[in-house]
């Protein structure tokens, strides 16, 4: 049976918590730049749709 230092696995632990989050930040950040591209294409479809209505 191998024998792990308690100090080593805490920091790859510590080390995999910190990679964990930072994916999370990533990931919501990448959710709310899709959000804000389908808001953007929404305005953007309504606004044509009037500009075709009124010419």
């Amino acid at each position: 049976m191998a024998n792990i230092d308690s100090d080593e696995a805490e920091s790859v632990l510590m080390a995999a918590r910190r990679q964990a989050r930072a994916s999370g930040y990533v990931q919501r950040a990448q959710v709310m730049l899709m959000a804000a591209g389908i808001a953007a294409f929404g305005i953007v479809a309504v606004a044509a749709t009037m500009m075709t209505t009124l010419l």
